[in-house]
């Protein structure tokens, strides 16, 4: 894969090869001398401003630095004097940005801080949403790959929501279908008690039941046997 990225930038990777200290402590030494030497003598007070500044100052001063190579003594600066940094290529590198989401109870799913609907069928399911690197469109598919969405992506962060109108009338038929039989009330419609409200409210408003006494003579009956006396 790395290959591959370094052909589409048009570079060639140069890895250390294993057991060569030499070379792998070149970046650890340079960092080490920066934070020697210039980061435990920055004053605290410094901005962000004046420390990029100072810092510059130092990497500067570094570059000039009298350095020993194979054609003598030279600097950093005369040393890579003829060498340039080219141009990225316009077109981005053909990665694909696959994440899993859970589609919410209004068949909504969630990337890079917007709402894009989905089938309602789906709703409270799992779903993958893939995402080309510099592309505008994102598919969201099912676990198995079958792809059931597509929608062009908003500005990242907005909190906007964005729905097909497929899915829209997909929802409507499935929230209608599943809403009581008869016409829709009118606002502030006076609806009169139906039968069971009313037998429910004379049950609670009616007189009340008689409270009867009743005594169980078990309990005299077992305290006067085996006895012969009243006392």
């Amino acid at each position: 894969m790395f290959a591959g990225f370094a052909k589409h930038h048009g570079v060639t990777a140069v890895v250390c090869r294993p057991r060569s200290g030499n070379r792998k402590g070149v970046v650890e030494k340079n960092n080490h001398t920066a934070a020697q030497r210039w980061w435990r003598t920055l004053p605290d007070d410094l901005t962000l401003e004046q420390a990029q500044a100072s810092l510059n100052a130092f990497a500067v001063g570094q570059d000039a630095r009298r350095r020993e190579g194979e054609q003598g003594s030279s600097t950093a600066v005369a040393m890579f004097a003829n060498e340039r940094l080219r141009p990225l290529p316009t077109a981005a590198f053909p990665v694909i940005v696959t994440e899993e989401r859970t589609a919410t109870r209004q068949a909504l799913i969630d990337w890079r801080g917007n709402r894009y609907s989905v089938p309602p069928e789906l709703a409270a399911a799992k779903v993958t949403v893939s995402q080309r690197l510099g592309a505008d469109i994102i598919d969201i598919a099912t676990l198995s790959g079958a792809v059931i969405a597509r929608h062009r992506v908003a500005e990242p962060g907005l909190g906007v929501t964005v729905r097909d109108t497929g899915h829209v009338t997909a929802l409507e038929a499935v929230a209608l279908a599943s809403a009581p039989p008869g016409r829709p009330h009118r606002r502030k419609e006076r609806i009169p008690p139906g039968t069971a409200a009313l037998r429910a409210a004379a049950l609670l408003t009616g007189p009340a039941a008689p409270v009867s006494t009743v005594i169980d003579l078990a309990a005299y009956e077992q305290a006067a046997k085996n006895r012969n006396t009243l006392r």
